[in-house]
């Protein structure tokens, strides 16, 4: 109970601090762009505590990106809360029961790919909290007979939900069941993951992990 008084405290603290101050005039506007681009000058001299308390905030505000960047600023890998979220439960359980995928890949996928931002995107056209390409929506839409209007039906949660399950399922079949190289082709397309298992020899999965030549080593980030 004295901890939870404190972090209130530290929470509260923050929160009247002038760059705290600006961010929620920037949400009260419903300048969640700009606020949340403001986040990282409101923390840049946190320290410890102080710290956990802001990825708290961000929490509470639903700003799962801040949160879980914050929080592993402050080296605090106990809360698990903080660290993985559980939001879009419904969509996640739905998706995850029709192509038979344990729930906890869907999250790992979210969390690496997006960590839950629904407005997501990459420098190369991915959307949405599944990361879905444009191109690959459009042929998962043809596949699934879903109607196709643009490319922004992939920043629907619940379209991108269903589409991204849908794909992870087909790479998880493409590569017999396995699960990092599912992951692998998931994030860096299968055609990569084709290439490197030709010029590799046989690894156990955590070795492979670290041999993929791809910036993000996707399947070994969904840890931190």
């Amino acid at each position: 109970m004295a901890r939870l008084i404190l972090e209130e405290k530290n929470k509260l603290r923050l929160l009247l601090q002038e760059d705290f101050l600006i961010i929620s005039e920037f949400r009260a506007l419903k300048l969640d762009k700009e606020a949340q681009q403001f986040w990282w000058q409101a923390v840049r001299n946190l320290k410890g505590n102080d710290l956990l308390a802001a990825a708290k905030i961000a929490q509470q505000w639903k700003w799962h990106k801040q949160a879980i960047l914050t929080v592993a600023r402050a080296k605090y890998w106990d809360d698990v809360a903080l660290r993985f979220p559980i939001e879009y439960e419904q969509g996640i359980q739905e998706n995850a029961s029709k192509q038979q995928l344990d729930t906890a890949i869907i999250y790992g996928l979210i969390r690496r790919e997006s960590m839950f931002d629904e407005t997501a995107g990459s420098p190369v056209g991915a959307m949405g909290l599944m990361q879905i390409m444009p191109k690959t929506g459009r042929q998962i839409a043809r596949e699934i007979n879903y109607p196709w209007r643009s490319k922004s039906i992939l920043l629907q949660p619940s379209v991108n939900l269903k589409f991204g399950a849908y794909y992870y399922r087909q790479m998880l079949d493409k590569f017999d069941g396995h699960f990092a190289l599912a992951a692998a082709a998931y994030n860096a397309g299968p055609h990569n993951v084709n290439k490197w298992l030709k010029i590799d020899r046989e690894y156990a999965a955590d070795i492979w992990i670290e041999t993929i030549p791809y910036k993000l080593k996707f399947p070994n980030n969904y840890l931190w």
